[in-house]
C-alpha cells in the first residue's frame, strides 16, 4: 500500500473515532433533575422520583451540569387537605407550573408525578386513578413556598367593621335662655359596618353654649351652659348612597348657670341640667372620611329651673318644657 493511501485511510479510521465515541459515551434517555420540598405526611424525595421514573421509564437522573429537564416540586398538608404544585422547565428556560389539590399528600404526589412524566414523555399513556379523585388547577404562576400552606382564617371584612370619627359643630338652643344659647360642640362618633341594614351611629358630645344680655321680665341676664349628649342615631336612609338622613335620639347632662341683674339685686346662680329630645340629621359624606351635618329638633330639659336678681325678686327666667334647636357640623371618619 502506498504512503499515500496509508495516510487517507489513516485520517478515516481517525475520523470514525472520532464520530463514534460520543455516541458510546452518552447515556441513553432524557435526563432530568429533581427539587423537592414537601411538609406533611408526605413521601420523599427519593419515593417521588422513583413514581416519575415509573411513569416515564426514558427518564433518567441528569450527571454533573449536562442539559436537562428540570422539576421542582412543592407539597403540603394540613387539617385533611394537601396541595401541590410542580414547575416544569425544559433545557431552553421555558417552564409550566400545574397545581394540585387532594385529599392526602399521597394522592397529590400520585398526581403530580404523572404530570411530571407526561411533561417529558408526551407519548407515555395515562394511568388509570387508583387513589381518590385530586383537582387540577390551571396554570399559574409561581408563588414563594409558604404561599402553599392554606388559610387557616380569613382575612378580616373591612365592610364588617365600626368606623369612628371625631367632629366639632356650631349650633342653639331656645331652651336653655330666654332667647336662643349658642355656642360650639365637639362630637366623637362610632358608626355600624357596611350592609348591615341599618347602619347605627353612636355619638357623645361636649357642648357649650351662651346667652348674654338677655332683656327679661324687667331683667337683664346672661346664660351659660354646658353639657355632656349621649346620642343614638338607629339607622341612615338610604344606606347605601353618600346622601342620607338619620333619626337621632339623645340624652343630655351638665350645668345650666344665670347671672340676673334686677336693679341693686344681683343673683348667680348653677343648676343641674337634665333634658331628653330628638333631631334628624341630614348628613352628607364626601369620599367616605368627611361629613357635612345639619341637625334640627326638638328638647325636652327634665329639670326647669327658675332663676332671678335674688329670693325676694320675681322670676326672671324659668327654664321651658320644651325648647327647639339646631347645629350645622363636620367630622372626620377613621378608615
Amino acid at each position: 500500500m502506498s504512503s499515500g493511501a496509508t495516510g487517507v485511510f489513516g485520517a478515516a479510521w481517525l475520523a470514525l473515532i472520532c464520530l463514534t465515541v460520543p455516541v458510546h459515551a452518552a447515556k441513553p434517555g432524557q435526563a432530568f433533575r429533581l427539587e423537592y420540598w414537601a411538609d406533611g405526611r408526605c413521601p420523599d424525595g427519593v419515593e417521588f422520583a422513583r413514581q416519575i421514573q415509573t411513569r416515564a421509564p426514558r427518564l433518567r437522573l441528569a450527571e454533573a451540569d449536562e442539559p436537562a429537564l428540570g422539576f421542582y416540586a412543592e407539597l403540603f398538608e394540613r387539617d385533611g387537605t394537601a396541595t401541590g404544585r410542580l414547575t416544569a422547565r425544559s433545557p431552553d428556560g421555558r417552564e409550566v407550573v400545574r397545581e394540585v389539590l387532594g385529599p392526602t399528600c399521597d394522592d397529590v404526589a400520585t398526581a403530580l408525578a404523572l404530570i411530571a412524566a407526561l411533561a417529558a414523555d408526551p407519548s407515555q399513556p395515562g394511568e388509570k386513578a387508583t387513589r381518590r379523585p385530586v383537582t387540577p388547577t390551571p396554570p399559574v404562576r409561581r408563588r414563594a413556598v409558604r404561599d402553599l400552606a392554606p388559610e387557616l382564617s380569613p382575612e378580616p371584612d373591612l365592610t364588617l367593621r365600626w368606623t369612628f370619627g371625631i367632629g366639632a359643630g356650631l349650633g342653639f338652643d331656645s331652651s336653655i335662655a330666654p332667647s336662643p344659647g349658642y355656642g360650639l360642640g365637639i362630637a366623637f362618633d362610632a358608626e355600624g359596618p357596611a350592609g348591615s341594614g341599618f347602619r347605627p351611629l353612636f355619638s357623645l358630645s361636649a357642648l357649650r353654649a351662651a346667652a348674654s344680655n338677655t332683656e327679661t321680665q324687667g331683667s337683664k341676664a346672661s346664660f351659660t351652659w354646658v353639657a355632656f349628649r349621649l346620642a343614638a342615631c338607629p339607622a341612615r336612609w338610604p344606606e347605601e348612597t353618600p346622601l342620607f338622613i338619620r333619626p337621632c335620639g339623645f340624652l343630655d347632662a351638665g350645668l345650666l348657670g344665670a347671672d340676673v341683674e334686677l336693679g341693686a339685686s344681683r343673683q348667680s346662680q348653677t343648676n343641674s341640667w337634665f333634658a331628653v329630645g330628638g333631631f334628624l340629621r341630614t348628613e352628607a359624606l364626601v369620599g367616605e372620611v368627611v361629613s357635612f351635618q345639619l341637625d334640627g329638633g326638638i328638647t325636652a330639659p327634665l329639670i326647669r329651673s327658675s332663676f332671678r336678681a335674688g329670693d325676694d325678686q320675681p322670676v326672671a327666667f324659668r327654664v321651658p318644657p320644651s325648647g327647639i334647636l339646631g347645629r350645622i357640623g363636620l367630622s372626620y371618619r377613621f378608615q
